[in-house]
Protein backbone atom coordinates (compact mmCIF):
# COMPACT_ATOMS: atom_id res chain seq x y z
CA UNK A 1 0.00 0.00 0.00
CA UNK A 2 1.48 3.57 -0.99
CA UNK A 3 2.29 5.71 1.86
CA UNK A 4 0.22 8.45 1.52
CA UNK A 5 2.46 11.72 2.01
CA UNK A 6 1.36 14.43 3.75
CA UNK A 7 0.94 17.75 2.71
CA UNK A 8 3.09 20.30 4.07
CA UNK A 9 1.79 23.53 6.58
CA UNK A 10 -0.32 26.50 4.18
CA UNK A 11 2.60 29.30 4.53
CA UNK A 12 1.39 32.94 4.84
CA UNK A 13 2.58 33.69 1.51
CA UNK A 14 0.58 30.39 -0.22
CA UNK A 15 -2.52 31.36 1.84
CA UNK A 16 -2.49 35.31 0.39
CA UNK A 17 -2.08 34.00 -3.09
CA UNK A 18 -5.45 31.74 -2.49
CA UNK A 19 -6.67 34.73 -0.80
CA UNK A 20 -6.24 36.96 -4.26
CA UNK A 21 -6.69 34.01 -6.30
CA UNK A 22 -10.19 33.75 -4.62
CA UNK A 23 -11.22 37.47 -4.31
CA UNK A 24 -9.99 39.00 -7.46
CA UNK A 25 -9.95 36.07 -10.02
CA UNK A 26 -13.24 34.52 -8.77
CA UNK A 27 -11.39 30.89 -8.03
CA UNK A 28 -13.47 28.45 -5.99
CA UNK A 29 -12.47 26.96 -3.42
CA UNK A 30 -13.03 23.78 -4.90
CA UNK A 31 -10.77 24.47 -8.02
CA UNK A 32 -7.78 26.27 -5.76
CA UNK A 33 -7.76 22.86 -4.20
CA UNK A 34 -7.54 20.84 -7.19
CA UNK A 35 -5.42 22.55 -8.98
CA UNK A 36 -2.62 22.90 -6.27
CA UNK A 37 -3.55 19.32 -4.90
CA UNK A 38 -4.36 20.26 -1.36
CA UNK A 39 -7.73 18.87 0.38
CA UNK A 40 -11.06 21.42 -0.07
CA UNK A 41 -11.30 22.03 3.67
CA UNK A 42 -7.58 22.79 3.91
CA UNK A 43 -8.13 25.64 0.99
CA UNK A 44 -11.76 26.75 3.06
CA UNK A 45 -9.77 26.93 6.53
CA UNK A 46 -7.20 29.14 5.01
CA UNK A 47 -9.52 31.63 3.62
CA UNK A 48 -11.24 31.78 6.26
CA UNK A 49 -8.24 32.52 8.47
CA UNK A 50 -7.21 35.11 6.15
CA UNK A 51 -10.46 36.72 5.71
CA UNK A 52 -10.47 37.30 9.69
CA UNK A 53 -6.92 38.56 9.38
CA UNK A 54 -7.46 41.29 7.10
CA UNK A 55 -10.56 42.19 9.21
CA UNK A 56 -8.45 42.29 12.34
CA UNK A 57 -6.03 44.07 10.57
CA UNK A 58 -8.98 46.95 9.26
CA UNK A 59 -9.93 47.27 12.80
CA UNK A 60 -6.97 47.92 13.69
CA UNK A 61 -6.10 50.31 11.51
CA UNK A 62 -9.60 51.98 12.20
CA UNK A 63 -8.78 52.08 15.97
CA UNK A 64 -4.85 53.45 15.65
CA UNK A 65 -6.07 56.17 12.78
CA UNK A 66 -9.19 57.67 15.36
CA UNK A 67 -6.64 57.62 18.08
CA UNK A 68 -4.32 59.16 16.35
CA UNK A 69 -6.31 62.13 14.84
CA UNK A 70 -7.43 62.27 18.66
CA UNK A 71 -3.87 62.98 19.38
CA UNK A 72 -3.25 65.44 16.76
CA UNK A 73 -6.65 67.41 17.90
CA UNK A 74 -5.16 67.57 21.51
CA UNK A 75 -1.74 69.22 20.52
CA UNK A 76 -3.77 71.36 18.07
CA UNK A 77 -5.77 72.31 21.20
CA UNK A 78 -2.38 73.08 23.32
CA UNK A 79 -1.59 74.97 20.60
CA UNK A 80 -4.33 77.32 20.29
CA UNK A 81 -4.55 77.24 24.73
CA UNK A 82 -0.92 78.63 24.02
CA UNK A 83 -2.03 81.12 21.71
CA UNK A 84 -4.78 82.36 23.99
CA UNK A 85 -2.36 82.57 26.83
CA UNK A 86 -0.46 84.70 25.67
CA UNK A 87 -2.96 87.41 24.00
CA UNK A 88 -4.03 87.78 27.76
CA UNK A 89 -0.60 88.43 28.90
CA UNK A 90 0.47 85.12 29.69
CA UNK A 91 -2.07 84.03 32.10
CA UNK A 92 -2.76 80.25 32.82
CA UNK A 93 0.80 79.76 30.77
CA UNK A 94 2.49 78.41 33.85
CA UNK A 95 -0.21 76.17 34.14
CA UNK A 96 -0.05 74.85 30.43
CA UNK A 97 3.59 73.85 31.24
CA UNK A 98 2.46 71.06 33.52
CA UNK A 99 0.36 69.90 31.12
CA UNK A 100 1.62 66.49 29.97
CA UNK A 101 0.80 67.96 26.29
CA UNK A 102 3.42 70.06 26.98
CA UNK A 103 5.82 67.90 27.16
CA UNK A 104 4.43 66.03 23.79
CA UNK A 105 4.30 68.78 21.82
CA UNK A 106 7.75 69.54 22.97
CA UNK A 107 9.07 65.87 22.07
CA UNK A 108 7.25 66.28 18.61
CA UNK A 109 9.11 69.74 17.83
CA UNK A 110 12.60 69.45 19.73
CA UNK A 111 14.13 71.73 17.57
CA UNK A 112 11.27 74.58 17.29
CA UNK A 113 12.49 78.21 17.83
CA UNK A 114 9.32 77.70 19.84
CA UNK A 115 10.40 76.98 23.15
CA UNK A 116 12.86 79.46 23.14
CA UNK A 117 10.33 81.81 22.26
CA UNK A 118 8.28 81.26 24.85
CA UNK A 119 10.88 81.41 27.78
CA UNK A 120 11.91 84.96 26.33
CA UNK A 121 8.62 86.11 25.75
CA UNK A 122 8.04 85.48 29.77
CA UNK A 123 10.98 86.47 30.99
CA UNK A 124 9.99 89.66 29.41
CA UNK A 125 6.49 89.48 31.37
CA UNK A 126 8.21 89.81 34.25
CA UNK A 127 10.57 92.54 33.03
CA UNK A 128 7.77 94.71 31.86
CA UNK A 129 6.17 94.34 35.08
CA UNK A 130 9.28 95.10 36.81
CA UNK A 131 9.95 98.61 35.09
CA UNK A 132 5.95 99.16 35.39
CA UNK A 133 6.50 98.88 39.27
CA UNK A 134 9.65 101.30 39.12
CA UNK A 135 7.76 103.99 36.94
CA UNK A 136 4.62 103.53 39.50
CA UNK A 137 6.91 104.64 42.62
CA UNK A 138 8.23 107.26 39.99
CA UNK A 139 5.16 108.54 39.40
CA UNK A 140 4.20 108.71 42.66
CA UNK A 141 7.23 110.95 44.01
CA UNK A 142 6.66 113.37 40.74
CA UNK A 143 2.77 113.84 41.38
CA UNK A 144 3.87 114.82 44.94
CA UNK A 145 6.75 117.04 43.66
CA UNK A 146 4.59 118.98 41.84
CA UNK A 147 1.77 119.26 43.53
CA UNK A 148 2.62 118.42 47.42
CA UNK A 149 -0.56 116.06 47.54
CA UNK A 150 -0.56 113.41 50.43
CA UNK A 151 -3.61 111.32 48.60
CA UNK A 152 -6.00 111.22 50.37
CA UNK A 153 -7.99 107.82 50.86
CA UNK A 154 -11.60 108.14 50.52
CA UNK A 155 -12.65 110.05 47.28
CA UNK A 156 -14.96 112.56 49.26
CA UNK A 157 -11.97 114.04 50.42
CA UNK A 158 -10.13 116.90 48.95
CA UNK A 159 -7.17 116.45 47.51
CA UNK A 160 -5.73 114.00 44.69
CA UNK A 161 -6.27 110.32 44.64
CA UNK A 162 -3.98 107.90 43.61
CA UNK A 163 -6.44 106.86 40.96
CA UNK A 164 -3.82 109.67 38.99
CA UNK A 165 -1.20 106.96 39.32
CA UNK A 166 -2.82 104.64 37.69
CA UNK A 167 -3.83 106.51 35.10
CA UNK A 168 -0.24 108.44 34.42
CA UNK A 169 1.23 104.71 34.02
CA UNK A 170 -2.10 103.60 31.56
CA UNK A 171 -0.93 106.66 29.95
CA UNK A 172 3.21 105.78 29.66
CA UNK A 173 2.51 102.07 28.92
CA UNK A 174 -0.34 103.22 25.70
CA UNK A 175 2.74 105.22 24.44
CA UNK A 176 5.16 102.36 24.72
CA UNK A 177 2.79 99.98 23.07
CA UNK A 178 2.18 102.65 20.54
CA UNK A 179 -1.02 103.64 21.21
CA UNK A 180 -2.85 106.88 21.66
CA UNK A 181 -2.32 107.92 25.38
CA UNK A 182 -4.32 110.83 27.06
CA UNK A 183 -5.62 113.91 25.42
CA UNK A 184 -5.57 116.10 27.32
CA UNK A 185 -8.14 118.47 24.65
CA UNK A 186 -10.28 115.56 25.20
CA UNK A 187 -10.06 113.57 28.19
CA UNK A 188 -9.61 116.11 30.91
CA UNK A 189 -13.02 116.98 32.41
CA UNK A 190 -14.41 118.74 35.54
CA UNK A 191 -17.47 118.49 37.26
CA UNK A 192 -18.87 120.97 39.65
CA UNK A 193 -18.14 119.40 43.77
CA UNK A 194 -19.46 120.87 46.98
CA UNK A 195 -18.32 123.69 49.05
CA UNK A 196 -16.55 125.05 46.23
CA UNK A 197 -14.50 122.15 45.04
CA UNK A 198 -14.25 120.54 41.33
CA UNK A 199 -13.79 116.79 40.53
CA UNK A 200 -11.34 116.62 37.75
CA UNK A 201 -10.95 113.45 35.91
CA UNK A 202 -8.45 112.01 33.37
CA UNK A 203 -10.59 109.88 31.09
CA UNK A 204 -13.31 108.12 33.15
CA UNK A 205 -10.89 108.31 35.84
CA UNK A 206 -11.83 110.46 38.73
CA UNK A 207 -8.57 111.93 40.46
CA UNK A 208 -9.49 113.52 43.28
CA UNK A 209 -11.62 116.93 44.14
CA UNK A 210 -9.24 120.18 44.50
CA UNK A 211 -10.69 123.74 44.99
CA UNK A 212 -12.54 125.79 42.30
CA UNK A 213 -9.39 128.18 42.38
CA UNK A 214 -6.22 125.45 41.69
CA UNK A 215 -8.09 123.55 38.48
CA UNK A 216 -6.55 125.53 35.75
CA UNK A 217 -3.05 125.34 37.82
CA UNK A 218 -4.11 121.45 38.17
CA UNK A 219 -4.50 121.11 34.36
CA UNK A 220 -1.29 122.72 33.61
CA UNK A 221 0.40 120.07 36.18
CA UNK A 222 -1.00 117.01 35.17
CA UNK A 223 -0.01 118.39 31.01
CA UNK A 224 3.22 118.72 31.88
CA UNK A 225 3.27 114.82 33.72
CA UNK A 226 1.98 113.30 31.00
CA UNK A 227 4.75 114.60 28.75
CA UNK A 228 7.62 113.77 31.23
CA UNK A 229 6.33 110.12 31.91
CA UNK A 230 7.10 109.03 28.69
CA UNK A 231 10.75 110.58 28.88
CA UNK A 232 11.39 108.75 32.26
CA UNK A 233 14.15 105.95 32.04
CA UNK A 234 11.41 103.19 33.66
CA UNK A 235 9.44 104.26 30.44
CA UNK A 236 12.28 103.50 28.13
CA UNK A 237 12.95 100.26 29.69
CA UNK A 238 9.45 99.30 28.89
CA UNK A 239 9.53 100.26 25.92
CA UNK A 240 12.12 98.67 25.35
CA UNK A 241 10.60 95.21 26.83
CA UNK A 242 7.31 95.80 25.13
CA UNK A 243 9.41 96.28 21.78
CA UNK A 244 11.43 92.79 22.08
CA UNK A 245 8.15 90.91 23.53
CA UNK A 246 6.02 92.41 20.22
CA UNK A 247 8.96 90.59 18.12
CA UNK A 248 9.25 87.45 20.05
CA UNK A 249 4.97 87.22 19.89
CA UNK A 250 5.07 87.84 16.24
CA UNK A 251 7.75 84.77 15.70
CA UNK A 252 5.37 82.90 18.49
CA UNK A 253 2.35 83.66 15.92
CA UNK A 254 4.08 81.83 13.13
CA UNK A 255 5.31 78.58 14.54
CA UNK A 256 1.51 78.42 16.28
CA UNK A 257 0.00 78.79 13.19
CA UNK A 258 1.45 76.55 11.25
CA UNK A 259 0.58 73.92 14.39
CA UNK A 260 -2.61 74.88 14.21
CA UNK A 261 -3.73 75.32 10.42
CA UNK A 262 -1.47 72.07 9.20
CA UNK A 263 -3.39 70.44 12.51
CA UNK A 264 -0.99 67.60 11.72
CA UNK A 265 2.62 67.60 14.30
CA UNK A 266 5.57 66.07 12.60
CA UNK A 267 7.92 63.53 15.05
CA UNK A 268 6.82 61.56 17.67
CA UNK A 269 5.91 61.34 21.42
CA UNK A 270 5.42 58.81 24.00
CA UNK A 271 1.49 58.93 23.79
CA UNK A 272 1.53 58.55 20.07
CA UNK A 273 -0.71 55.91 19.65
CA UNK A 274 1.82 54.18 16.94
Amino acid sequence: MTERRRKPPVSPELRRQWWERHEEHGESTPHIAEVDHYDVRTVRKALEFEREEKERKEARGVVLRQALEEHYADLYGLAKKIDSALADDGANLLTLRNDRLWSALREHLPRSTMWKNLDRWQRLQEEIKQSEGGLEKRIKQLVKDRSSVKFPVAPHEVGITTDIIWALSSHSRAVAEGKPGIDMSTDFSTRPGDERTTGVSLGEVLIGRIPDKQVARVKEVLGHLLQEVTTLPEHDDMSRHLDEQRRVRRALDDELAIIMLRRIVPGRCKYCPI
